[in-house]
């Protein structure tokens, strides 16, 4: 690596448009993951106890897939940079939901054999 290549490269990613355009796919991604997690505790709250909640389930899956995919594509406006800024976003959102909806250890659960 000469230095000519190593202030090109800096140069070329270190852009202030580029910057924008990731932290803009970042924050889309997180809204996009607060959707899909958030659709998915929803329907795992209200929907499990449901006569056909297989059909609920897959249908929850579909859909909330198919805005997911459908926003990604969208908000990075097809370039890898943008998509793989959204999955970061998206991950962050996970972490997020993990962290914050704490389910029972199942030896802490009332009736574990444990």
């Amino acid at each position: 690596m000469t230095p000519s290549f190593l202030g090109t490269f800096v140069g070329q990613y270190l852009d202030p448009d580029i910057l924008q355009k990731i932290l803009l796919c970042i924050v889309g991604g997180m809204v996009l993951g607060c959707f899909h997690f958030g659709g998915l505790w929803f329907t795992l709250q209200k929907f499990c106890n449901a006569k056909s909640y297989g059909l609920i389930f897959i249908i929850s899956f579909l859909l909330r897939s198919l805005v997911t995919l459908t926003g990604v594509f969208i908000i990075a406006t097809g370039e890898w940079m943008g998509m793989t800024a959204c999955l970061g976003g998206i991950l962050i959102m996970r972490q997020i939901f993990i962290v914050r909806i704490k389910l029972p250890v199942a030896s802490q659960v009332k009736g574990s054999s444990t």
